[in-house]
């Protein structure tokens, strides 16, 4: 309980920090690193028996003793909380639904006496629901098992592959030979 207790108030200044500064949780960026440091906080909190958004109110605790050194973190207060409590409730879902699957998964593992889920699982959890990697990567460690990376990146680099052909599917050679095809039957655009 200790490391989560560090790890829950280091994140919560990290973050409180980054929100006051303009980052904001995305997939991208700066933005992917605070959604995973909050997100990580975030299950350390669950980890205590902590089952409702709690962050967003240690952010507070970290502006009433930071302000003195740094004012503009009052200007910023609601807004961070805001904003915390919102990823805070996001999370909740993704992480219920995650969490569900991936202990369905760890059972089924635990019966089959397999120490390495499979880079599909991984995946699927990852693209379906959402369930950061490291997350899951963290989880099995805990449960002194292993996460199948390699498996992961190959389905990775196989959705990506998918994307770019759908892509390919509305690129400009296409477009234009629709437009051709409305022109030449007397359609003006």
């Amino acid at each position: 309980s200790d490391v989560s207790i560090r790890v829950i108030a280091d994140h919560s200044r990290a973050s409180t920090f980054l929100i006051s500064d303009g980052v904001l949780p995305s997939n991208e960026g700066r933005g992917y690193v605070l959604r995973r440091i909050m997100r990580r906080a975030m299950r350390h909190g669950k980890m205590l028996g902590i089952e409702e958004p709690f962050l967003y109110r240690i952010s507070g605790k970290v502006v009433e003793l930071m302000q003195e050194a740094y004012p503009e973190l009052r200007e910023t207060e609601v807004l961070v909380s805001r904003v915390i409590r919102n990823e805070e409730e996001r999370f909740a879902e993704t992480l219920g639904a995650g969490m569900k699957l991936l202990r369905e998964e760890l059972e089924k593992m635990r019966k089959e006496e397999t120490k390495v889920l499979s880079g599909d699982m991984a995946f699927r959890l990852y693209d379906t629901f959402g369930f950061p990697l490291d997350l899951t990567g963290e989880i099995l460690q805990e449960e002194g098992l292993t996460l199948d990376e390699e498996g992961f990146r190959a389905q990775m680099e196989q959705q990506r592959l998918k994307s770019r052909q759908s892509w390919q599917g509305i690129g400009e050679g296409k477009t234009k030979e629709i437009y051709r095809r409305l022109v030449s039957e007397g359609i003006r655009t």
